[in-house]
């Protein structure tokens, strides 16, 4: 009998108790990993936020607009490089108007310029710029509704309301950055044409891109100066910090998921525990038995950490087996109505965190009964009954 013929052994005692003993750990951690991943998903385009590029919008609220003669004045701030300006339209697409996707209005010569992560045929952009009430869609958008070059969308505005319809003049991918696959961009004219007098030349924000991204500051400092003393002050920052302000806005939501999944965490993992520590207080006779035939303490100690090792080993493994499939179907079912989130959500350091997690708590859970089973006389040990 080897050693690690007799830890399968110990392994085996109760096939029934290891099998639930590891689903309940696999269980804890993939809801762990699945609800930290889910807040992963808030920050990712913070951090692909571009370093170059400054967000200006109205002071008052990120919900109000500025007006558009503000672009000229901005550009004359020493460091800005070039500038543009967009706002949400927020429109809803089909007869039941209940899908959603990210849609903007652009002015699409300067959208190019500032976005330059932005990957468009030539030809493609020649036709977007050239149409009125030319779209130019995400790559993923296209996808998902089988919308091609030439054919026409129908919106219901929700900001501004009514039918508006654009021509599919192009189709974008993306490099890198803060810009998603899953929008769809129209140039201002098409809108601005169609509203009433109070509510045209507004736009939602301005999008700077400066030349030396470690003057950001200064710009900042230098643009918000301009219209401190104006109807409509405005508030400058970087895209990151901008992104990071409207994540804020559900900060309370986002405290409350990660502190929900440590104590999930956390709770079936003491489930794990009191298992492994009640599974070697049954044992105790059997381990002074160990002891009289000759094992030292330290081996039998030993004997229940392995034990408690390949417990936790197998529930963190088999959590991380199971969590990514379950966070890929909730990418799927909720960036459908929420206008596409990022594909590369799993983060390593989630994964080996809920592992570790398992792991530590297991060798907790088992060395504390183990070194009280081998501190207990040899005599009283094999008289004890579970």
């Amino acid at each position: 009998m080897t050693f690690g013929r007799l830890v399968w052994k110990d392994l085996l005692r109760n096939p029934l108790r290891l099998a639930l003993t590891v689903l309940a750990g696999a269980v804890g951690v993939m809801s762990f990993i699945f609800l930290r991943t889910v807040v992963d998903l808030f920050y990712s385009s913070a951090e692909s936020a571009q370093a170059d590029r400054l967000f200006t919008r109205a002071k008052a609220s990120i919900t109000a607009d500025l007006p558009l003669s503000y672009l000229p004045r901005i550009s004359t701030v020493p460091g800005v490089d070039d500038i543009t300006f967009y706002g949400f339209f927020g429109g809803r697409y089909g007869e039941s108007q209940r899908d959603f996707f990210g849609s903007a209005f652009v002015d699409p010569p300067s959208f190019m310029r500032v976005f330059h992560e932005l990957v468009v045929a030539p030809r493609e952009v020649t036709a977007f710029q050239a149409d009125p009430c030319g779209a130019l869609i995400g790559k993923d958008l296209a996808k998902r509704y089988g919308w091609k070059p030439g054919d026409r969308v129908t919106l219901h505005g929700t900001i501004y309301p009514g039918e508006w319809t654009f021509n599919v003049r192009g189709i974008y991918d993306v490099r890198s950055g803060s810009l998603d696959k899953n929008s769809l961009f129209f140039p201002y004219r098409c809108l601005n044409e169609k509203l009433p007098d109070e509510r045209k030349d507004r736009v939602g924000a301005f999008m700077i891109r400066v030349e030396d991204p470690s003057r950001s500051a200064a710009v900042s400092s230098a643009v918000d100066a301009m219209f401190a003393n104006s109807p409509y002050p405005t508030r400058t920052e970087s895209e990151r910090a901008a992104t990071l302000g409207f994540i804020s806005m559900l900060s309370a939501i986002i405290t409350a998921v990660k502190v929900v999944a440590t104590v999930i965490l956390l709770i079936i993992l003491l489930v794990i525990g009191n298992t492994l520590a009640m599974s070697v207080r049954e044992r105790t006779r059997d381990l002074s038995t160990l002891r009289a035939m000759g094992f030292k303490s330290g081996r039998v100690v030993m004997l229940v950490l392995f034990e408690s090792l390949i417990i936790g080993l197998a529930s963190g493994g088999l959590g991380v087996l199971i969590a990514p499939p379950l966070v890929r179907g909730f990418v799927a079912v909720v960036g459908s109505q929420m206008g596409g989130l990022p594909t590369d959500f799993m983060r390593e350091g989630t994964l080996v965190l809920g592992v570790l997690a398992a792991v530590g708590v297991s060798l907790l859970a088992g060395i504390i009964p183990a070194w009280r089973a081998v501190r207990i006389p040899v005599a009283e040990g094999l008289r004890k009954v579970a």
